[in-house]
């Protein structure tokens, strides 16, 4: 049984064949049953997972054209915002024991092999992950390995740097012209042809400094960073600092320098590769202040954002979307660490890109639904889950007790899926993160799966 919600993900699927359309989303289904499971597992039989394989290894199934289908899922979600977040980022997924599959690269690791992937997200203005909007993936080249001092001498496109300016032609292409969105991407988003890629009005990139680059329009300094810290303070904010991997979570306090206009001049290198001349900016400089733990580093943030910025409200929804920028990152983990594409054993890598841009869609429905519940904490569960599911889940909580008429919040739901993945819902938990969240989700599918084998011409009777 497929899902209302693969058969919405996937509305406008067109892979040349109705069947192969639902063979698709079939496969969308039993990876969403069994997230971090091999494709064995997920198949409940030797006639469904022939066809999986088959979908897979067929030339006609168009990866670019169930991109496509979803994004325009995102599309319609996020219609109705005025403004939304696009968060990008770039991974590696690691197959170094799969010596025989044709088409890997190598990767950063001297001895790793596999596929590099490139993902842009969709976050509304409260703060949820809608869906993808772009991803690509590719192998390195062989042949690039050990060249990396002629990337100076080398065009734009010639380089894994293209991939973001490639995000911000697809984002101009499927956002609606009257939508704003800032696309924001980490230190290494720090590209000059980035910063000056032609953009319709609205879609403005917020990129995280790394370089020193030569500014005009400050009388106090000629560079970047001299023109931040020369800056005066606006205000300062405090934030929840989220856990990295160089971090625990923690309140911080912060100040703000705003620089409202600069002009970042282009380097003389790209004097030939690049018509624009100067790109008009505004900076802020984030600092931790106060006291910082000790043998822990102070934030330190050089925001660049080509939306105008005035004043300290400005500086404070810059930092705010910046800091929205991890949940790229989340999305790359839970579709690594929740489904496991990086234990995939498929011969070619082209078959390996298919699986993973299905895998995706669940990755970002466990994600949707994690951040949906604490943004949105009073939405009827049915928000995230359909009948049979909240339903099973009810008796499960609550065993010998009849069904409300009404299904619970989301709030409740998402926390008891999450005691089913190890939650233990404590005062001093907090809220349940993903990692809990997919593990309870498997557990509850293969309930719900028992539930619709054993009774298949009945459902469960709510109360009244």
């Amino acid at each position: 049984m497929v899902e209302a919600w693969v058969e919405s993900e996937l509305a406008t699927l067109d892979l040349g064949d109705k069947r192969r359309n639902r063979r698709c989303m079939a496969t969308v289904q039993a990876f969403w049953n069994t997230p971090d499971a091999s494709i064995p597992e997920a198949s409940r039989s030797p006639a469904e997972l022939q066809g999986i394989y088959g979908l897979l290894s067929a030339e006609t199934t168009d990866v670019e054209a169930i991109r496509q289908a979803h994004a325009d899922a995102v599309v319609e979600r996020v219609r109705e915002c005025e403004d939304i977040l696009v968060l990008h980022d770039t991974s590696e997924l690691a197959f170094n024991t799969l010596q025989a599959t044709e088409g890997l690269g190598p990767l950063s690791g001297p001895y790793s092999r596999g596929l590099m992937m490139h993902s842009a997200i969709a976050v509304d203005p409260a703060g949820v992950p809608q869906g993808l909007l772009h991803q690509e993936i590719w192998a390195r080249d062989e042949g690039e390995v050990g060249k990396r001092h002629t990337r100076r001498q080398r065009r734009i496109e010639e380089k894994e740097s293209e991939r973001w300016l490639k995000t911000v032609r697809v984002c101009e292409q499927r956002l609606p012209a009257s939508m704003r969105a800032w696309i924001v991407g980490d230190s290494e988003s720090d590209i000059y042809e980035y910063m000056a890629v032609p953009r319709r009005a609205g879609l403005d990139l917020l990129i995280r400094a790394t370089h020193n680059r030569r500014v005009d329009g400050s009388e106090a300094a000629r560079y970047l960073w001299e023109a931040a810290e020369a800056a005066q303070e606006v205000g300062q904010i405090e934030v929840q600092l989220k856990r990295t991997r160089e971090r625990e979570a923690r309140k911080a306090k912060l100040s703000l320098r705003l620089c409202e206009s600069l002009e970042i001049v282009r380097p003389q290198r790209l004097k030939k590769q690049c018509a624009t001349e100067s790109v008009t900016v505004s900076v802020v400089l984030v600092r931790e202040v106060g006291t910082v733990p000790e043998g822990k580093k102070p934030v330190e943030w050089l925001l660049v954002s080509t939306r105008p910025l005035k004043g300290f409200e400005a500086a404070v929804a810059c930092v705010q979307a910046y800091a929205e920028r991890w949940k790229v990152e989340r999305y790359h983990y839970t579709l690594k660490s929740g489904c496991q594409v990086e234990k995939l054993q498929l011969e070619r890598a082209e078959r390996i890109e298919r699986a993973v841009a299905l895998y995706s869609i669940v990755a970002w429905r466990q994600l949707h639904i994690t951040y949906l519940a604490r943004t949105g904490p009073d939405l009827p569960c049915t928000a995230a889950l359909d009948e049979d599911e909240w339903k099973v889940l009810h008796q499960m909580a609550n065993p010998g007790k009849k069904l409300p008429r009404e299904p619970m919040s989301l709030k409740d739901a998402v926390r008891q899926i999450a005691r089913l993945g190890g939650f233990l819902g404590r005062k001093a938990d907090g809220e349940p993160g993903v990692k809990v969240i997919w593990r309870g989700l498997r557990r509850l599918a293969d309930f719900v799966l028992a539930f619709r084998t054993l009774t298949p011409r009945s459902r469960l009777v709510t109360n009244g």
